[in-house]
């Protein structure tokens, strides 16, 4: 979407990366592409929503500053801004689970109204949203893992479930990024080491790293280069995956260093 915009419109702005991948941001800032943190930072004319989404109030905010907005919220980051905002207005207090400051978290607190809390760990609902709220909704930050949401949701049920309560918890989780999950777990069983490729700081790649690593050793890379030849001495067959935002070149590029090896 963004390069067929920057062929329209020239030189753009994002809200926040568009995706978590500094190979993938440097590859958009050659085309023009460039990222700013805050809404204030923004100068137009055209601004495009990344693909963590953002709060409707920020939205409201840049519709009325007069810029032209490209959205590339990713679906199931949508979808679960719209269940977050209609249990909110059926009155219920809204419980992400997920890191409170990642981007898209921060994006479907907005949405959640200003009684939603994000944490993950059920015991600090007891005293913040339990609290103030008899009936809970319960939704995920989409990258996490679902073994972790299903414990997550048991144990807050566990704890404040109480007679009259209502809990009503909605599966948000992106069913691409669990069958990938899958996917490398079941390739890691197979191999003497496994190489995930993508940002630091992008939460499906932190995922994936997890998934791997409780089964095989595992190494997170950014780029080919960060694979030293003693890295992987001794290893044999060697498996790669990896997030979701990573470029396909940065994939390729892996690959033919792993060969080289």
């Amino acid at each position: 979407m963004l390069r067929e915009a920057a062929t329209q419109h020239g030189a753009i702005q994002t809200l926040g990366p568009l995706a978590h991948n500094r190979v993938l941001l440097q590859e958009l800032e050659r085309l023009g592409i460039t990222t700013v943190t805050t809404p204030d930072e923004l100068s137009g004319p055209t601004v495009v929503i990344s693909a963590h989404g953002v709060a409707p109030d920020v939205v409201e905010q840049m519709r009325r500053r007069g810029f032209t907005i490209i959205d590339t919220t990713c679906p199931n980051v949508a979808r679960a801004q719209r269940i977050a905002a209609e249990m909110t207005r059926e009155g219920l207090t809204i419980v992400i689970f997920g890191d409170a400051q990642h981007t898209e978290v921060r994006g479907l607190l907005g949405w959640a109204g200003e009684k939603g809390i994000a944490t993950l760990d059920a015991d600090a609902v007891r005293c913040g949203a339990s609290a103030a709220s008899s009936r809970i909704g319960i939704i995920s930050q989409t990258t996490q893992r679902m073994e972790d949401y299903i414990a997550f949701v048991q144990r807050l049920a566990a704890s404040v479930l109480t007679f009259g309560h209502e809990i009503r918890a909605v599966n948000t989780l992106c069913d691409a990024t669990r069958k990938r999950q899958e996917a490398a777990a079941e390739l890691a069983r197979t191999v003497d080491a496994m190489v995930v490729i993508g940002g630091r700081t992008s939460a499906n790649t932190r995922r994936l790293v997890e998934t791997c690593q409780a089964l095989v050793e595992t190494h997170h890379v950014e780029t080919a280069a960060e694979l030293g030849d003693e890295l992987l001495r001794g290893k044999r067959r060697i498996g790669v995956t990896a997030g979701a935002s990573t470029p396909d070149s940065s994939i390729d590029e892996v690959e033919n260093r792993l060969r080289g090896l």
